[in-house]
């Protein structure tokens, strides 16, 4: 029902016959441009995965801080370079002024998650409790704000948004200092789930007051399909070194919880790609992702040498082999992901938090290419 409201104030009031007639006579310049393509399906799945991933952030320096990792400063940092890049995608679309407020409210609250994580880990109810009504009393109202005054998109959807995204982060919080893996992570998933609802509201309201900068929709289905697809996989890619920092730190809770909840998101993905593909080729993509995702807890678990070759040459010759992907992005995410298992196990915390970024950076190319083949 929220959704259908938001949606419902984003739509632009029917065209004129004079301009339907303009837009007969002079094609638009996206015609030929596929709909998942498009700048305004660039601009919703950019939108939708800096804002799951900040959730992704926020879980790990929670998960660091409950295990007094030196990982924490490192993933509180990183909020930063989220914030950065979410900044510029308002900045192409309302200037620097905005893009400026939208990054001072922004880092407002990365300040408050990582206040109250620290609070509640250190056990200071009264740091938490400060930190949590500045999230719901200050940034919610502001933020919303803000958001209503760029895009004129209802303030109260956007509350209400806002109001359930702070409340799921900090359940995924309260889980990780108490180390109650078996709701830890369905209540993150739950969390990043969230989260692109907003950039769904968002995005396609910025694509029609801002045609020339966005052309195209952002609402289409194939739009749709891309986006799932990139959260999808980003998802994995987290989940997968959350199951490599269980293991190299001997959590046996925590890593089958983990595991668990890599299975579920494969489930997730053998869905979209049926969907995109078909049943046939979905089965034999299930078989090829669960040989990844074996790997991956073998590798995470040991460093053998066989289930480094399995990720490295097997998967990837079997991935590319049935979807059509380019054997040059796939190769690239899985050593990408490699390298963030293996400083987990050795401890190399300098540049840990940005090499696990990179590694979900990296599948990008790989679910735009399986949405454009």
């Amino acid at each position: 029902m929220l959704m259908t409201v938001v949606l419902l104030a984003c739509t632009s009031p029917g065209e004129s016959s004079t301009s339907a007639s303009s837009s007969r006579t002079n094609p638009s310049p996206t015609a030929s441009v596929p709909a998942s393509q498009t700048k305004a399906a660039d601009l919703r799945t950019q939108l939708d995965l800096l804002l799951a991933e900040q959730v992704m952030i926020v879980f790990k320096q929670a998960s660091a801080a409950a295990n007094h990792s030196d990982e924490f400063s490192g993933y509180a940092a990183l909020l930063s370079v989220n914030s950065a890049d979410l900044s510029n995608v308002a900045r192409s679309a309302f200037g620097d002024s905005a893009a400026t407020q939208v990054s001072q409210e922004w880092d407002a609250q990365n300040a408050g998650l990582v206040e109250y994580t620290v609070g509640v880990v250190a056990h200071d109810s009264g740091k938490a409790s400060a930190a949590m009504s500045g999230l719901t009393s200050t940034f919610v109202p502001q933020f919303a704000q803000l958001l209503t005054t760029l895009t004129q998109v209802p303030l109260d959807p956007l509350t209400q948004l806002l109001t359930q995204q702070v409340l799921l982060d900090k359940a995924a919080i309260d889980d990780a200092a108490a180390q109650k893996y078996s709701s830890l992570y369905p209540d993150v998933h739950t969390a990043y789930a969230q989260s692109s609802r907003l950039g769904d509201a968002l995005a396609p309201r910025i694509a029609q007051k801002f045609p020339d900068k966005f052309p195209g929709d952002a609402a289409a289905k194939a739009v749709d399909q891309r986006v799932g697809l990139n959260l999808l996989l980003q998802e994995h890619a987290y989940l997968s070194t959350m199951l490599g920092d269980a293991a190299a730190n001997a959590r046996s809770g925590d890593q089958a919880a983990a595991t668990a909840a890599l299975a579920s998101n494969a489930d997730a993905l053998g869905t979209a790609y049926s969907a995109l593909r078909g049943a046939a080729d979905a089965t034999r993509f299930d078989q090829v992702w669960a040989a990844r995702d074996a790997a991956i807890a073998t590798y995470a678990t040991s460093a053998d040498a066989a289930s480094r070759t399995a990720l490295s040459t097997t998967f990837v010759s079997d991935f590319t082999a049935l979807t059509h992907v380019g054997q040059q992005p796939v190769g690239d995410q899985v050593t990408a992901l490699l390298k963030v298992l293996d400083e987990q196990r050795s401890k190399s915390y300098t540049t840990l938090a940005q090499d696990d970024r990179s590694a979900a950076t990296a599948t990008q190319p790989i679910a735009d290419a399986l949405v454009e083949s």
